[in-house]
């Protein structure tokens, strides 16, 4: 990919169009009950001991900070849309976190903090809309500590949502392209071209093995985002109800939409 493609989909990134799409779509309440059960069950497993830090890289509008200060956490938000920034530090004031949490503009494809900066790492549906994934991973694994954990939620290519929406594509003739790093998907929105990858969860244990990491554990996240395709109001809510439940119950991730890897650097 050209630089001047990079430069592009960057810009797409930091548009305000696209993240006020963003928070219209995934910043509803069903989704917050969703994700207060996810972050209750990661956040148990991490230790407050010596008071760490957690690097949330690609915060958005701060939802998930939020989420982890609640949990005793002190958070550094980092994000490249200084617009959305702005809603953050908003957010965090009206949840009287300015104590706890604190925000930067960076890329994180070149973030400027040393080696082993953080013991904790959340990036949470970010890798899936960059390009150069590879110095991504490079990059949030450098600054992890030893022994430090990662949280990394992408979608899943080998899902059912994604196997029937390649069926639906094959039919109306939209193949996606594909890459060793997943399954990609380009739109053209209202803030320019977007990409969307679904994971290659095999490919992400190779690359992660590279650089000194393995995946602990690997849990659902949502089973499906369909609530977004404009469904009626209850089918929205049975869709949600039905992510709640696959999540506290059924607990395979192989088959959920969204996967959610918890991530050890080792070396």
């Amino acid at each position: 990919m050209q630089n001047r493609e990079l430069n592009d989909i960057t810009k797409t990134l930091e548009k305000p169009d696209l993240h006020e799409e963003w928070i219209k779509s995934y910043r509803i309440k069903e989704n917050a009950l969703f994700y207060d059960e996810v972050f209750n069950q990661i956040c148990f497993t991490l230790s407050k001991d010596g008071n760490p830090t957690i690097l949330d890289a690609g915060c958005g509008s701060g939802a998930h900070s939020v989420r982890l200060a609640k949990h005793g956490f002190n958070v550094l938000g980092v994000d490249i849309s200084k617009y959305i920034l702005k809603k953050a530090k908003l957010n965090i004031r009206l949840h009287n976190f300015q104590n706890k949490i604190q925000f930067s503009c960076e890329d994180i494809t070149s973030l400027p903090y040393e080696n082993q900066s953080f013991k904790y790492i959340l990036c949470w549906g970010v890798l899936m809309h960059i390009p150069d994934i590879d110095q991504a991973i490079a990059e949030l694994t450098r600054v992890l500590k030893k022994g430090g954990t990662l949280i990394i939620e992408e979608g899943n290519m080998h899902s059912l949502q994604s196997f029937l929406t390649r069926i639906r594509g094959t039919f109306q003739k939209r193949t996606p392209q594909k890459s060793i790093a997943g399954i990609e998907y380009w739109k053209n929105t209202t803030a320019g071209k977007l990409l969307t990858r679904e994971a290659n969860i095999i490919w992400f244990k190779k690359k992660l093995k590279e650089h000194g990491c393995i995946i602990k554990n690997q849990i659902p996240g949502q089973f499906t985002e369909l609530y977004t395709k404009g469904q009626l109001e209850i089918t929205k809510k049975m869709i949600h109800c039905f992510n709640r439940f696959w999540f506290k119950y059924v607990k395979i991730p192989t088959l959920s939409y969204g996967t959610i890897l918890i991530i050890h650097k080792v070396k």
